[in-house]
């Protein structure tokens, strides 16, 4: 059966992978005496065909190291021995199959001066892979030198291999023996060396957080030619994304400065202008304005005008401050950029992808201009844009300076920028501020629904958090007339979320929703379910925030739950009875049963003995979660049956735009 199997040359092996091995499992499965008489008489070139068509890499032959091990050691046991490469295939597969200790000791057996594979290619290839693979770095390096010292012309890509296990090491000489393979492995590969290898060489050297060594992988890519080839905008993206992957070990403004003025002396000048912007944001964060302020002399000592994204840069970093003379600078200049812009009148540019705009820089003629010694670096401002108008009016809302705010608001209709996602949410804010919570949400429904969908603004996390602001004081006002109701504007963040998630920058949106208290967005979501007094919605809302935000409950939702369930009796009463309600003794003795029960939950559903400190964050989130979801359905029984309530909950999530989400149940249900 297996020699007939095994004739059968002409079709292809993957095909015949599968019928060889149920022949091979046929004929062992037969009586032992007459199998080992069969596997016994089969000849050198029948096993061969037997391994290779196991040996295949592909994604149908799953079970490929299994198989091999098994078939290895059948062929041992029958006294055949086997190729230097099946050798070497069956230690990897033995290795692969969990048993790493044993495939390493039985590859040192046979590397000692016994061994008949001890300097074998394949026997030193499958060495310094297993041992890089187990972090023993130093004895894969020297198993690799010896391969290429008896081997010159072996394939380099065991060279990775080892060069990766020099770099997940926590030891800086490991990292200098890393560059030395690197210098080796371009230095073989020669003309050979493709884009590919240079990343897995750059992205080594990133996980080692080694900045020097991976500045230097970076200017090689360039030098050579792989990277700032063209002026095309694909070309301009790569080149960013690599900038941007070296930018993650730019912790610090002074490791940043070692980064920028690095990629500023390799890299053309159209690149210059985006690279001192971004040295200019992480001096924003970390609120140094000085640092800011010597960023934009040295555009102007290189030839390179500052434009308006990096004075709005320099004004952020001067009102994080909140200095006084670094307020009255920054409002100095704001002011002039403004008046700039007034004078110009010009409509603002359409918007351009980063890529397109350095494409378009690096086809321009350089022209420099060179900035005297007693020349300020605000003395040559830019236009004002809709972000330095919304720094301002945020700016001087928050000193409720409104006469400000409405001359900036006219200044920016005058100048006819287009609004963007920044400016809207300032506008929203202030009219929050004012207490004009229906033209908040008008601006946002005009901004966001245009009658000409390409002038559109798409709002981002800051916006959303900003209207459940607006939503929560305007409830709690008595002032919710015509505005969106909490159901509604859930449905919209739902919605909106969903268009932008599959996006490869969807945190960028995503920034601002929860504010640097994860909780905050949980708190001002419950309390507008709280006002209408919607219990079954702010069920629906803690699951739809786990679902699609992350967002866990904690403490303070359980305990906003907990007050809103206090209140549920007097929720239908007239004013004046819930404000005797809430200064008579119920308010108290209700809010503090309402605490007993759900503790009470809180202590079957642990079980005896059991704590949660040692749980995560997400396990203690789920698991505050279904006691929630318990404690409000069973607040609910109390008025409704369990049909109808279920249906209550059903019927909010279809409201929010999640019909059949799961959302718990009773305790083991």
């Amino acid at each position: 059966m297996l020699a007939l199997a095994a004739r059968s040359q002409s079709i292809e092996v993957i095909d015949m992978r599968q019928h060889v091995w149920n022949a091979y499992v046929q004929a062992k499965a037969t009586d032992s005496r007459v199998s080992h008489d069969l596997f016994s008489q089969l000849a050198v070139w029948n096993w061969n065909f037997i391994w290779r068509s196991q040996s295949v890499q592909d994604y149908r032959n799953r079970r490929r190291t299994v198989h091999l091990e098994e078939l290895y050691r059948h062929m041992s046991g029958l006294g055949y021995a086997g190729t230097d490469q099946q050798r070497a295939e069956y230690l990897e597969c033995l290795f692969l199959n969990g048993k790493e200790e044993e495939a390493l000791n039985e590859w040192v057996a046979d590397h000692m001066p016994t061994g008949q594979s001890s300097t074998a290619r394949e026997h030193l290839c499958v060495g310094a892979k297993l041992h890089a693979l187990t972090d023993r770095v130093d004895q894969a390096r020297d198993i690799m030198n010896m391969l290429f010292e008896l081997y010159p012309d072996h394939d380099t890509s065991i060279m990775l291999t080892v060069f990766r296990a020099h770099t997940s090491s926590m030891d800086e000489q490991h990292h200098d023996a890393a560059h030395y393979i690197y210098a080796q492995f371009k230095g073989r590969k020669g003309t050979h060396m493709t884009l590919d290898d240079y990343d897995a060489c750059l992205v080594g050297f990133l996980e080692a957080r080694s900045l020097r060594y991976s500045k230097k992988v970076f200017r090689d890519m360039v030098k050579d030619g792989y990277l700032a080839n063209t002026d095309t905008p694909e070309c301009v993206h790569e080149l960013l994304k690599r900038l941007h992957m070296l930018y993650r070990l730019g912790t610090d403004i002074s490791t940043m400065t070692s980064i920028a003025l690095h990629a500023i002396t390799v890299l053309p000048p159209a690149y210059h202008g985006h690279i001192f912007g971004d040295w200019m944001k992480l001096a924003v964060v970390t609120k140094a304005p000085e640092a800011a302020a010597q960023i934009l002399q040295m555009m102007f000592d290189r030839g390179c005008p500052p434009e308006t994204i990096h004075f709005n840069l320099f004004l952020k970093a001067l009102l994080r401050t909140k200095k006084d003379p670094n307020v009255l600078k920054a409002e100095n200049i704001a002011w002039r950029m403004i008046e700039e812009t007034r004078k110009a009148y010009k409509r603002n540019l359409p918007y351009e992808a980063r890529e397109k705009l350095i494409s378009k820089r690096s086809k321009r003629p350089r022209t420099y201009h060179p900035r005297p010694e007693n020349l300020s670096p605000t003395r040559n401002l830019a236009c004002a844009n809709a972000t330095t108008f919304a720094l301002m009016m945020h700016h001087h809302a928050k000193k409720l300076q409104w006469e400000h705010v409405d001359y900036l608001a006219r200044q920016l209709r005058a100048s006819a920028i287009a609004p963007n996602t920044t400016i809207m949410n300032v506008l929203i804010d202030n009219k929050c501020r004012q207490g004009a919570y229906t033209d908040a949400f008008a601006i946002y429904n005009h901004l966001t629904n245009p009658a000409d969908p390409s002038a559109g603004v798409f709002p981002n996390g800051t916006t959303f958090r900003t209207l459940w602001k607006t939503l929560r004081l305007a409830l709690g006002d008595n002032d919710a007339s015509g505005l969106m109701a909490p159901r509604e504007l859930l449905r919209e963040m739902v919605e909106w979320w969903c268009m932008c998630r599959s996006r490869y920058d969807a945190d960028r949106f995503k920034m601002g929703l929860a504010g640097a208290d994860q909780g905050a967005l949980l708190g001002l979501v419950l309390h507008c379910f709280s006002y209408t007094r919607d219990l079954a919605g702010s069920l629906v809302a803690l699951h739809v925030l786990r679902k699609y935000f992350g967002i866990f409950p904690g403490e303070k939702a359980a305990v906003i739950m907990k007050r809103q369930v206090a209140w549920i009796d007097v929720a239908r009463s007239s004013h004046p009875s819930r404000g005797l309600y809430f200064r008579s003794r119920s308010n108290a003795v209700n809010l503090e049963r309402a605490g007993r029960f759900y503790e009470g939950l809180l202590e079957r559903r642990m079980g005896k003995g059991e704590g949660r400190g040692e749980w995560g964050k997400e396990r203690n989130g789920d698991f505050v979660l279904e006691t929630l979801s318990e404690f409000v359905r069973v607040v609910l029984r109390r008025s409704f049956s369990a049909d109808v309530v279920e249906e209550m909950i059903e019927t909010a999530a279809g409201g929010m735009g999640c019909a059949g989400m799961e959302t718990g149940g009773w305790d083991g249900a």
